[in-house]
Order: C-alpha cells, then sequence, then structure tokens
C-alpha cells in the first residue's frame, strides 16, 4: 500500500485538487494500491513557527497577530455559494479519491503505520509560509520508501534559516523531485542527494484521461471567453472585458476567494459561475474559445486541451509565484503566452490552436520513470 501525503488532503481548490487526483491515479497505473492520507496537517506548526524556537522570533509575526483585521462578514448569498461549491466538491472527492482513516499527529508518527511506500507530493508543499516537517516525510516505519514527487517551494530563493533547515529535513526522503527549474537548483545547492526535475502530476496523464474527467460536468456553455484568475485586479477585469466585446464572446469566470464576488460581480461583464466541481472546471477550459487566467493549472489545462490561452503574472506579496509557469512553458515553447494585461488587447482570438506537445511527451516519459523507479522495493 502507498500512503500519498497532500498539501490538504480535502482542498477546495481546483489545481489542487486535480494535482492530487492525478498523482492518486498515476501511483495506481503503475501497479499499486495507493490511498490519500487524510490527515489534518493544521495539527502541526509551521516549521517556521515562533513555537519552534526564539531564533524564530519575528516582530512582525507578533504584530500582524496582535493587529489581525476583523474577519469579512460574507453576505447570505456569498456563504450560500461557498457552502454549495463544497458540497460539489465533496460530492466529486467521493467518486474519485480514496482517502484513509482520520489520522491524527501520533496515527502519523505511530511504528505500526502501514504503508510499504510514502509518496508527498505535488503543489506548494515546500512554501516556506505554510511547510510542515511532515511534507519531509520525517514519519513512517524504517524500512518504508519515502518519495517526495513534484515539490514546489513556491519562490525563487529561501533564506539562510529557509536554507539551513530544509538542508536537515532533506535528511528524511529517499527520492526527491521538484518541478521548476529554480526549485531544482536551489534544493540541489543544499542536499547532496540527488533532484529530479519532474512534471505537475496532471501532467502524467493524456489528454483521453482528462475528457473522460471533464465527461462528468453537466456544464454546457459555448462561445464564451474562461477567465480564471487567482489575483484579481481591475488591470485583469478590464483587459478581459475589453478583449471579449472585441471579440463579440461573453465572459465565463469562476471567482477563486469568494469575497471577491461581490466587487467584482459589478465590473466583470459576464457570468460568475460559482457551484462548479472540479470536472466543470475542467469542462470549461476544453469549451471555451479562449482562456484568461493567471492560474498554473489553468494553464496546464489549456495546453492539455489545445485551447487558445493568454497567461498574467501572479505575485502574492513580495513573491513572485510565475516560475513554475515559465517552466511549463518552457517545455512547450510558449513562453509568449505569458504578457501583461495591458497587451491583451493587441493579442488575437479563437485562432486554430496546434501546441507541439514533443517536448512534454517525453518529459512526461521521464517523470512516470522517475515514479516507477523511485516506488519499486526490490
Amino acid at each position: 500500500m502507498v500512503g500519498l501525503l497532500t498539501l490538504d488532503s480535502r482542498i477546495y481548490n481546483y489545481g489542487g485538487f486535480l494535482q492530487e487526483m492525478a498523482l492518486q491515479d498515476a501511483i495506481n497505473s503503475l501497479g499499486y494500491e495507493c490511498e490519500i492520507i487524510d490527515y489534518e496537517v493544521s495539527q502541526e506548526f509551521n516549521t517556521f513557527s515562533l513555537k519552534r524556537g526564539i531564533k524564530n522570533f519575528s516582530f512582525d509575526k507578533i504584530k500582524k497577530k496582535l493587529t489581525k483585521e476583523k474577519t469579512i462578514l460574507l453576505s447570505s448569498p456569498v456563504s450560500d455559494s461557498i457552502t454549495k461549491r463544497k458540497r460539489a466538491f465533496d460530492k466529486y472527492r467521493a467518486h474519485n479519491l480514496v482517502l484513509s482513516k482520520k489520522m491524527s499527529y501520533s496515527d502519523l508518527h505511530s511504528i505500526d503505520l502501514n504503508y510499504e511506500q510514502l509518496v508527498c507530493g505535488s503543489d506548494q508543499i515546500w512554501n516556506p509560509d505554510y511547510n510542515i516537517p511532515a511534507f519531509f516525510l520525517n514519519f513512517g516505519r524504517k524500512d518504508c520508501r519515502k518519495i517526495v514527487y513534484a515539490a514546489s517551494i513556491g519562490k525563487g530563493q529561501l533564506s539562510c534559516l529557509e536554507k539551513k533547515t530544509y538542508s536537515k529535513l532533506l535528511e528524511f526522503p529517499d527520492y526527491i523531485s521538484v518541478r521548476e527549474d529554480s526549485a531544482q537548483k536551489l534544493i540541489s545547492s543544499i542536499t547532496e542527494k540527488n533532484v529530479e526535475l519532474v512534471l505537475d502530476p496532471t501532467l502524467l496523464h493524456q489528454q483521453e484521461y482528462w475528457i473522460k474527467k471533464a465527461d462528468d460536468s453537466s456544464l454546457n456553455h459555448r462561445n464564451y471567453i474562461f477567465c480564471y484568475f487567482l489575483n484579481l485586479t481591475d488591470e485583469k477585469v478590464k483587459s478581459a472585458n475589453e478583449f471579449a466585446r472585441k471579440n463579440d464572446c461573453e465572459i465565463i469566470a469562476i471567482p477563486y476567494l469568494h469575497n471577491e464576488m461581490e466587487e467584482y460581480s459589478e465590473k466583470l461583464e459576464g457570468k460568475l459561475l460559482s457551484e462548479v466541481n472540479p470536472a466543470d472546471f475542467l469542462n470549461l477550459i476544453r469549451n471555451a474559445e479562449t482562456v484568461i487566467t493567471d492560474s498554473f493549472h489553468a494553464t496546464v489545462f489549456s495546453i492539455i486541451f489545445q485551447k487558445n490561452f493568454w497567461c498574467f503574472g501572479r505575485n502574492t506579496g513580495t513573491y513572485n509565484m510565475n516560475t513554475r509557469i515559465h517552466t511549463l512553458l518552457g517545455y512547450v515553447e510558449m513562453q509568449d503566452r505569458m504578457i501583461a494585461p495591458e497587451d491583451l488587447k493587441n493579442k488575437t482570438h479563437c485562432i486554430q490552436m496546434n501546441i507541439d506537445l514533443h517536448n512534454l511527451e517525453k518529459k512526461q516519459k521521464e517523470s512516470i520513470a522517475f515514479l516507477s523507479n523511485a516506488l519499486e522495493i526490490l
């Protein structure tokens, strides 16, 4: 039995869920029985939490705690839409994921944990902002094979403290792989272990696999531009509106954070859909005329479904979140698809796409080979 630890076993994020499902199914396709470890990661302190030692003391962290903004009260319609989305996710999850029993911290670290192989990945499991030691597989039996698959750091550099801490935690996994060029360089510089560059789990499957997953959707829209933004700004909304008007298409969008819904519903010239499960998300990309996004996984599925797409950059605070998109676009030689919002007005719409997947397919074989070799117990 293979135990798969992910960023959140019950995640309500489309990309996070779809990569979780994809990695589970990839492991199963290699002849193993895989279950996702249903572990509540909030039971552990962040690797760099104040409670881990005085060296991590930060006045800014304390100040933020003391001056924390009041929780935003959501209106009744927004609260209802959140409940409906979670219900749609949970129904789809029940049919597509195999979860273990609920596990506590002591369960995870029990000597009786019954897994021959442990896999942790993918997504930003090594982002220092919410990393926990378990994401380095610091648990499991002594004879258990431990594999990190397609870890992402989420930023282009690590502090001295982060490097020192990670170098110790990197002693736990037997096999290490990451999904960005920058992460490979960073991790290679702090460990003597080999660090492989592999594809995100969503890219381990052919288009046919994802068409079957999308066919579970009941949505059936036509002649629309699909917008999905993780970092929603006025500039992105304005450029999408202008692009849609110029090309006589409707906009269909999924709000990432529901507290943005009321503000942007007045600015976005189109439909905001809320009760959307992962199959619906796939289908909205699959049937779109053009996809406009700042999301890595929306870009992934635009490539898989051979859709015309334009990708905006995204920053979270002072962190640039674009490294994984740059790596992805490099595989298909489409770096020109990442643009600034104001440049969208000069771009074309609804062209027939024929994306060259040769390099991506080659990397897919290498990534599957890495996973297969790492899982195999002689």
